[in-house]
């Protein structure tokens, strides 16, 4: 893992390999010509290195990426900004930056792919992962560019920037079947774990489990098809299932859920065997110095922390304030109606009550902030402030990994295919599941007499996820590929905390159905300026 980061500074900082920004940019990058580099085995390494750090970038390292757009635009993230209130243009930051880093880390993986072939290497075995790394990691960025825009125009080779002006865009379709390719070709090269020395690296079971994500992001569900009129597809859900599977038989040998749900975020447990593929980051003051560490937990970290008053080791033990813009969870998540009771009873002040655990390990309140006395309609996310290890002293010093695929969303989105495939056949599997994930949370087990078909079973998988996955930028893809986004963000709309006028019955903001896409950036549109080749989605 260490040897990644050092490659990662070192191509940083000297500049001797840098990706075209953006594919799509007016203005090509001198590199995108570069011919001084790929000529050795060592180059391709520190290549492969700028992906992840592409990759780093995406799952917001610096404060801002493409995770911490997903998560301000759904229902769990209280809204304070364009993005959550569904009022951005196609200038807006929150998708172009995104948009971006995902082209960048097309181009450098482009680069790779192009040169790699006409380079000995006195280790095949090196240079068939690295060809995967690549394929692995361009797949992830047009399987992004699928769900999220509806497709992009496919580029996979090193293009001028006149000749890349003549690629039209492609369909959802065609977008999500290079995905497809790539992932399966990456299968194909990657090996099942790495060594030490490699940690954290993109493997054979990660491009298994992104496929499986893949094809149930594709698949219409029953519950889908009920309310579009649709027509069901349970053959993405079967091939979902097929992939998925291939990760799961691993269970014990390479992967397995964490006992205790915040293990899953600790720092001190990066690259444990929930993690299938997570970012890599380093803690500290020398980290950050050299740009290996993440500012991502802190933007859940409000500004107005009063740590005079304890507001701090209610977020996780933090001895810093957080930047201005921080994320507060919404009632849409934070309500106590939303997790289930263990014990107590609500209707008695004097009973002791306790939720689901994931909610204290996810959500705390009553801090002080900028008020004279704690304030408890206010929700906050102490989920990713956990490093048992090496906690940092600084608001960008963390070095907690981020998950890209947890293991345990690998066993839950396989109990959601099942359920898709046939209820009645794999009941038995979809409890046990469920109920694994459950237990941890300190939540009794439950059977078919609670959830005595497909619908009771679907609905239980929508609100696991919600709880289980929350800020991890896993709602908004869900809520879009289930065709509930409208419906939920109606609900989560009408919470006077979000600016639902009560007197009038009337929400202050709203999502429309063009909101299932991001826009196009603008200004790609605008050097474009070929409708025919790169046009905008509808409503923006």
């Amino acid at each position: 893992m260490k040897s990644i980061k050092k490659i990662i500074f070192v191509l940083v900082c000297c500049g001797s390999f840098c990706a075209c920004e953006d594919y799509l940019a007016v203005t090509p990058e001198s590199a995108y010509t570069d011919e001084s580099f790929y000529l050795t085995a060592t180059d391709f390494e520190t290549a492969i290195s700028g992906c992840y750090s592409d990759l780093n970038e995406i799952f917001g390292k610096n404060g801002t990426g493409y995770i911490n757009t997903l998560i301000a635009r759904s229902d769990e993230c209280r809204n304070s900004s364009e993005i959550g209130r569904f009022m951005e243009s196609s200038n807006s930051t929150w998708w172009s930056n995104p948009w971006k880093n995902l082209w960048s880390m097309v181009s450098r993986c482009n680069k790779i792919l192009d040169k790699i072939d006409g380079v000995d290497f006195s280790d095949q075995t090196q240079k068939a992962n690295i060809k995967g790394e690549a394929l692995a990691l361009r797949g992830y960025a047009y399987f992004q560019f699928a769900w999220c825009w509806g497709g992009v125009p496919l580029i996979t080779k090193s293009l001028s920037l006149s000749e890349t002006h003549k690629i039209a865009r492609s369909s959802q379709e065609a977008t999500y079947a290079q995905a497809e390719s790539d992932f399966k070709q990456a299968y194909e090269l990657l090996p099942e774990a790495w060594p030490s020395t490699k940690t954290g690296r993109v493997t054979r079971y990660a491009a298994a489990g992104m496929l499986g994500r893949l094809y149930l992001y594709q698949c219409i569900s029953q519950r889908r098809a009920q309310k579009t009129g649709e027509t069901p597809t349970p053959a993405m859900a079967e091939k979902a299932a097929e992939w998925l599977k291939l990760v799961i038989d691993k269970e014990g040998s390479l992967y397995k859920m964490a006992t205790v749900y915040t293990d899953c975020f600790d720092g001190a447990k990066n690259n444990s065997a929930e993690r299938v593929w997570e970012t890599q980051y380093l803690s500290g003051a020398s980290a950050q110095a050299l740009g290996l560490s993440t500012y991502f937990p802190s933007i859940f970290i409000p500004s107005s922390l009063n740590l005079r008053r304890g507001d701090g080791t209610k977020m996780g033990g933090v001895t810093f304030t957080g930047g201005s813009g921080s994320f507060r969870a919404s009632l849409s998540i934070a309500d106590s109606s939303k997790y289930e009771l263990i014990s107590g009873n609500l209707d008695d002040p004097l009973s002791v009550v306790v939720f689901d655990k994931r909610r204290d390990a996810t959500l705390v309140n009553g801090l002080y902030v900028d008020k004279s006395t704690p304030v408890y309609d206010y929700y906050f996310v102490k989920k990713f402030l956990i490093d048992s290890a090496n906690f940092p002293s600084a608001i960008d010093y963390w070095g907690t990994n981020l998950p890209i695929l947890r293991y345990t969303d690998v066993k839950m989105m396989y109990a959601e295919a099942l359920n898709e495939i046939d209820y009645a056949a794999n009941k038995t599997t979809i409890f046990s599941i469920l109920n694994e994930v459950r237990t941890r949370g300190g939540l009794k087990p439950i059977s078919e007499v609670e959830l005595p078909d497909y619908n009771t079973v679907f609905d239980c998988i929508v609100h696991e996820r919600f709880v289980e996955f929350a800020f991890e930028g896993l709602r908004w893809p869900d809520l879009v590929r289930w065709r509930l986004a409208e419906e939920k963000i109606a609900e989560h709309f009408a919470l006077q905390d979000e600016g639902y006028d009560e007197s009038t019955e009337t929400p202050m903001y709203g999502m429309k159905k063009y909101h299932h896409l991001a826009p196009i950036p603008y200004i790609d549109i605008v050097a474009y300026n070929n409708e025919n080749i790169l046009w905008q989605n509808e409503g923006y």
